[in-house]
């Protein structure tokens, strides 16, 4: 049996709130032991000091694209993640055809099996082709592999069928992730309603929608006592909504992506690459909130929300919203979070990896004893400038062309199997 040694690293185990220095054994893709002075007899020794030594990231929400694959496939997209250390992507049901059905689930799980490099888990459609009329197939769709079920980029319009949603996801073990926005109010709006698109003369998306689109899926959550996960926030109100909704009780989390905070809309006046999102990038003061709710765990899960795309977003009007970001995922965490001082190191593992894990129902998402080896070892020290044009990813609509950031990747292992390991 093959036997790996990673020797004098940082290790943080989310699960035990440590921090400090362990060898970890892997058998057969397994951790078989974590512990100090592990003897080395026949065993492959990979030398970690100076680095930290981390679950793989467990991303629950990221676009393949896959059905269809002309913007991202499984392939290119996991071997992307791969690189931010992302070792399980959790892909998004917006695709062509939608992954409505355990037809489409099963071509997932099979193409995952030939070409992924990293997990991955597919998220059903909560209704029929994402058009919020009749619920789709969860029985079958869970049977093929599907652990949570959205309709990604639409909101379920209808609060009764939404509530048949929350029902029926909750009795399946399923959890349901809702995209907040309510398009009777967001329109045709194409950035973030304030001075940058006055300035612009751009049609706006007013806060308005997604605070409303919160609101009423938290209030029938709380009636039914179901539990329910808001994706991508954007907003200090929105935040403001669940802090008061966990403190009643109810059964909400929610999940933050990096460009919210990290960018704001300030910068759509520099027409850089990439800033056109949903949802879209808002102010400075929401983008400050949205840290504040992670340091105070309001927020549960960081979620890179990496959206590929064919166009650069740089048609603020005629493109499609996406930012592609999932293979500098960890860089941008590391440096715009712990790096500039608000979280530690732990705590951002907690949300990239450990929380995601635990809300998804996966025996992932930390380092103990019996789990898969999905591992990542980074170097805090390493600096990098973004280069888009080097993107494994096909997606090359990123705004952060030019950044200078830390914490890359040095190597990444799926189930033992080293599946990126950089200057390699």
């Amino acid at each position: 049996m093959n036997k790996i040694i990673i020797k004098n690293g940082k290790v943080v185990i989310p699960g035990e709130n440590f921090v400090g220095k362990r060898d970890i054994l892997i058998e057969g893709g397994i951790i078989a032991q974590i512990g100090d002075n592990i003897p080395t007899e026949g065993a492959e020794i990979i030398d970690a000091k100076g680095y930290y030594v981390i679950p793989g990231i467990v991303d629950m929400h990221v676009h393949l694209r896959d059905p269809d694959g002309t913007e991202e496939d499984i392939y290119s997209g996991t071997m992307a993640c791969a690189k931010g250390g992302v070792t399980t992507a959790c892909c998004m049901p917006n695709t062509n055809p939608c992954i409505d059905n355990p037809t489409i689930v099963r071509y997932i799980m099979l193409s995952a099996e030939r070409y992924g490099k990293v997990k991955v888990y597919p998220i059903g459609a909560m209704t029929i082709g994402r058009e919020g009329k009749r619920l789709a197939l969860y029985d079958r769709m869970k049977s093929e592999g599907i652990i949570a079920v959205s309709d990604d980029g639409n909101w379920v319009e209808d609060p009764l069928v939404m509530k048949s949603v929350l029902e029926t996801a909750n009795m399946y073990g399923l959890l349901p992730i809702s995209h907040c926005e309510d398009k009777r109010v967001s329109q045709d709006g194409v950035i973030n309603e304030g001075i940058a698109s006055l300035k612009l003369g751009l049609p706006g998306i007013p806060p308005l929608a997604e605070v409303l689109a919160i609101s009423r899926d938290i209030l029938i959550a709380k009636e039914i006592e179901a539990r329910i996960h808001i994706a991508h926030i954007s907003l200090r109100d929105s935040l403001d909504i669940i802090r008061r909704a966990k403190s009643a009780g109810v059964k909400v989390t929610c999940e933050v992506s990096p460009h919210h905070f990290i960018l704001t809309d300030e910068l759509l006046l520099e027409r850089r690459v990439g800033l056109k999102v949903n949802p879209p990038l808002r102010r400075e003061v929401d983008r400050f909130a949205l840290i504040e709710g992670l340091i105070d765990e309001s927020i549960d899960v960081i979620a890179s929300d990496h959206a590929p795309r064919k166009t650069l977003g740089l048609d603020l009007l005629n493109d499609p919203f996406g930012i592609s970001s999932v293979e500098i995922m960890l860089p941008l965490c590391y440096t715009f979070l712990v790096k500039a001082g608000h979280l530690s190191t732990l705590e951002m593992v907690k949300k990239l990896s450990y929380n995601p894990a635990n809300l998804l129902g996966l025996d992932s998402g930390d380092l103990s004893v019996g789990k898969s080896a999905d591992i990542v070892i980074f170097d805090p020290n390493c600096k990098e400038t973004v280069n888009t044009n080097n993107f494994i990813s096909k997606g090359k609509n990123s705004p952060y062309d030019g950044y200078e950031l830390y914490g890359f990747p040095i190597l990444t292992m799926v189930s033992g199997k080293v599946v990126y390991a950089k200057d390699i």
